[in-house]
């Protein structure tokens, strides 16, 4: 890499030369020495084995093999123009290919439903989502955007925290647990782990008062996946966390019933999670607005006001 570097520098010198006609000039234009420009003139004529220019303290002149490297330098020069003009319209206007990640729960969801009106938006984006409920490496995954659940540990990347979603506890219509009436009652009922965030240990909250309190459950069945989570709910086999969105309609149909109505587990912060830099093209951000205005409107979703970034 440090060798193709070195090239392109060698290259722009030459044409500034070139262009200029002299070397204290084309020094000037490229904010350098004379000593300096000569040097890399020698050290591209070196590196290709033939004399570029004819030079004396008045003269300068193109030998052939100067002129016929100029006339392939400009073409280049002309090229590079054009994509340095596309790269830059990529950061100001949604354009390329978008690939986001998210866990199946949500990418099944409302992702689906931001997706949608993206494209309708920007039609010129094209969309790629991964599904997944394990962790993410963005970089090792070549991915735009990671739709984080739960929170993103790593200090190394930019996060922008859209709000927090809320979660109750649930059980199938038939499930025996309608005596429980506070915390500490749910000790004697297996719980539906989801990994990471639903564990043995839970952590409860009055809807009416704010207090919190701690209780242990037995966790005979647990699994990564949202959904899978969500079916062990429907067929018994336990009680069960769920988000309202999620679990909404078949609450309203009595297919499933709420637990401790008056208490629910800690919210889950959303959280859109990118590669740290200056620079992120348009189409990252455009869809993140996108996604921030649709989750304002989600049934359990608590916004922000103001995101939180840790890199950036």
């Amino acid at each position: 890499m440090t060798k193709r570097l070195d090239r392109l520098h060698l290259i722009l010198t030459f044409l500034a030369v070139a262009q200029q006609g002299n070397l204290t000039s084309a020094a000037k234009v490229l904010g350098t020495t004379q000593p300096t420009v000569s040097r890399r003139l020698r050290d591209l004529e070196a590196m290709l084995g033939t004399r570029l220019a004819a030079r004396t303290t008045h003269r300068f002149h193109l030998t052939p093999e100067g002129a016929e490297l100029q006339r392939k330098a400009m073409a280049w020069a002309d090229v590079w123009s054009e994509w340095e003009q596309d790269l830059k319209a990529t950061t100001s206007v949604p354009k390329g290919l978008l690939t986001i990640v998210g866990p199946h729960g949500y990418g099944n969801n409302f992702l689906l439903d931001a997706i949608a009106q993206y494209r309708q938006a920007f039609p010129q984006v094209q969309v790629r989502l991964r599904l997944t409920d394990g962790p993410v490496d963005l970089i090792r995954d070549g991915a735009d955007l990671w739709v984080c659940a739960g929170g993103c540990s790593d200090q190394t990347l930019h996060v922008r925290r859209l709000g927090l979603m809320h979660r109750i506890l649930i059980a199938s219509r038939d499930y025996p647990g309608r005596a429980v009436r506070q915390p500490e009652g749910l000790e004697k009922h297996p719980l539906i782990g989801l990994i990471p965030h639903v564990h043995g240990r839970l952590v409860l909250c009055s809807t009416r008062t704010g207090e919190r309190r701690e209780v242990q459950m037995q966790s005979d069945f647990a699994t990564d996946g949202l959904l899978a989570s969500y079916r062990a709910v429907q067929l018994g086999l336990g009680v069960g966390a769920a988000a309202p969105w999620l679990c909404g309609p078949d609450l309203a149909a009595g297919r499933v019933r709420r637990i401790l109505p008056g208490w629910e587990l800690e919210p889950v912060p959303i959280e859109a999670v990118t590669v740290a830099g200056r620079f992120r093209p348009a189409r990252i951000d455009a869809f993140i607005d996108i996604l921030a205005r649709l989750l304002a409107s989600t049934k359990g979703f608590e916004l922000l006001l103001r995101g939180t970034a840790q890199a950036g």
